[in-house]
């Protein structure tokens, strides 16, 4: 398990060239691999990361190192590959020519794609070896420009060489170590806010998964007490569907500004707490223009920062054509909320589908 956790299986992948000298023979992996176990050690020196951090590096790329021998290499190390939190590239010209090295970063990117997840900032680019080609893409800004990253070859050295090269096969000397520190310090960061992203995905999959079950979820059903024979029935339907539904009364209609306001904070206290939220449509359309507005969007928004949940929103209609107009609608569509007929005897299994839909497009499992 990484330190940032599911869905990830590792916190780093260490992406270099062995660099083929012609004969056969690996001239930069003695280097990078140091580099690698040296990067590790020192990200391991702060208490937070000592036992859990996962760094996938290409010494394990060999079947004795954690693959299974008797399962496709190519899959394997796709699958190793791709679930790493971040990209660290040993830039050189042979990273740049090797096909290889192109294969696993395509795979990264892919996957970080398909978890909708943007892998600006989540790539250190190491500069070992100056280079006078193109970088590919991803490891560009937007106006095309190489990015900064750590540079660890001496910029006057005749020949450029990695900083540390002579060392080897002993300990680095300071020379290596003060850039490799300062690029520790920035890994850090980066990886506490990978985390955090990491706890978002988990808890929005969990809600996703929540939603597509065949009732138990927590529906706030917002009525007005003025319409209170409509909320109640509407709400027993729901109840016999299995759905739990709050809060146990319709929001009371107030005019005084702060009996109002505390009405309006004790429902996004309760919202905060919801699976989703069903706006109550009457034949009163200009009380349902408000609650779009101030429920369906800003108290839902409230609610959303305050829990930092999915919280879909649907209006229930109740009354048909009264209330379905065009502006109506398409205003709906502006807030985010869903059109739901209630006017069919069956509605509750529309509000059933309509969740499960929800949870399907969040990235649940029908």
């Amino acid at each position: 398990m990484s330190y940032v956790g599911e869905p990830f299986r590792h916190d780093l992948f260490v992406s270099y060239s062995h660099g083929d000298d012609g004969s056969g023979g690996a001239y930069l992996k003695p280097w990078s691999a140091a580099f690698a176990h040296e990067l590790e050690r020192e990200l391991r020196a702060d208490r937070r990361f000592r036992t859990s951090l996962s760094v996938f590096r290409d010494q394990d790329h060999r079947p004795e190192h954690s693959l299974d021998p008797m399962a496709p290499l190519t899959a394997q190390l796709q699958e190793q590959i791709a679930g790493a939190a971040l990209l660290v590239v040993l830039m050189s010209p042979d990273y740049l020519a090797s096909k290889w090295c192109a294969d696993e970063r395509d795979w990264w990117l892919e996957r970080q794609a398909a978890l909708g997840l943007p892998h600006e900032e989540r790539i250190a680019v190491v500069r070992i070896w100056p280079t006078d080609t193109q970088w590919p893409a991803a490891l560009c800004d937007a106006r095309g420009e190489q990015l900064v990253g750590f540079a660890f070859y001496p910029a006057d050295a005749v020949p450029p060489r990695p900083l540390g090269w002579t060392d080897l096969p002993g300990a680095f000397g300071s020379e290596f170590r003060k850039p490799l520190l300062d690029m520790v310090g920035r890994l850090y960061p980066k990886l506490e806010a990978m985390r955090a992203r990491a706890e978002d995905l988990r808890r929005q999959r969990e809600e996703a998964e929540r939603l597509v079950r065949d009732g138990g979820q927590t529906l706030y059903l917002h009525g007005r007490s003025d319409h209170a024979a409509a909320w109640e029935a509407a709400a027993l339907k729901l109840v016999d569907k299995g759905f739990a539904v709050v809060p146990g009364e319709p929001d009371r209609v107030d005019s005084d500004p702060v009996r109002l306001q505390a009405v309006r904070e004790r429902r996004v206290e309760t919202l905060s707490g919801c699976d989703a939220l069903l706006l109550l449509g009457t034949d009163d359309g200009r009380a349902l223009d408000a609650d779009l507005v101030v429920v369906g969007k800003h108290d839902r928004q409230s609610a959303r920062a305050r829990s930092h949940r999915l919280l879909p929103c649907g209006l229930l209609d109740t009354a048909g054509a009264a209330i379905a107009t065009s502006v109506r609608r398409a205003t709906a569509r502006i807030v985010q909320a869903d059109w739901i007929d209630g006017t069919d005897e069956g509605w509750p299994v529309a509000v059933r589908d309509w969740l499960g839909g929800k949870g399907v497009q969040a990235g649940g499992t029908p």
